[in-house]
């Protein structure tokens, strides 16, 4: 994912974006100490620095396997990691400003997390295609690794389609069904 940041996040200062190791180390200390605590300085990418001031007290930074942002401090940080992350949409504020709405999928859950930009606009397009590409890379990496364990339902729901689709024998079905069951 390093490799990813580095191609689609540019190092644009007069947009708030940073990229290792040109990061400014007043505004990633910041970040660090405001919302990012569980993130140490070398594992930092890139960073959004959405404060007019320059201090990183706002915005997110980018890790190799997830990012932890903060709009306001009237908001609590957000940690989310890219293989999360199941959409993203970039959307428009009024006067100007941009906001990333990203879709988090935790266990059973799906909500809705949005990532200001409404002080530096010109930033949310990298940082929207950045996402995007990464939750693509995320769900295609998890979608090659092979399963831990076998979901024997699914397994015996494939064999019933192909049985009612006319393609698997009765006794084929229920030889498969005994070794599925005993297994």
């Amino acid at each position: 994912m390093e490799t990813l940041i580095r191609e689609l996040i540019p190092h644009a200062p007069q947009w708030g974006l940073f990229v290792a190791p040109a990061i400014p180390e007043d505004r990633l200390k910041g970040a660090l100490a405001d919302y990012a605590h569980e993130a140490s300085a070398a594992e930092v990418v890139a960073l959004y620095d959405a404060t007019w001031m320059g201090t990183g007290r706002d915005g997110a930074v980018f890790l190799r396997d997830r990012v932890i942002f903060q709009n306001t401090d009237l908001e609590p940080p957000q940690t989310v990691r890219y293989e999360d992350v199941v959409g993203v949409a970039l959307r428009r504020r009024l006067l100007g400003g941009r906001r990333i709405e990203l879709q988090v999928n935790r266990g059973r859950a799906t909500f809705t997390l949005s990532m200001d930009f409404s002080g530096k606009p010109k930033a949310a397009p990298y940082v929207a295609r950045f996402l995007h590409e990464a939750m693509l890379q995320a769900s295609a990496r998890a979608a090659a690794e092979p399963a831990e364990t076998t979901d024997l339902a699914a397994v015996e729901a494939a064999l019933d389609r192909l049985r009612q689709a006319g393609r698997l024998s009765m006794r084929d079905y229920q030889r498969l069904l005994e070794v599925l069951r005993s297994s």
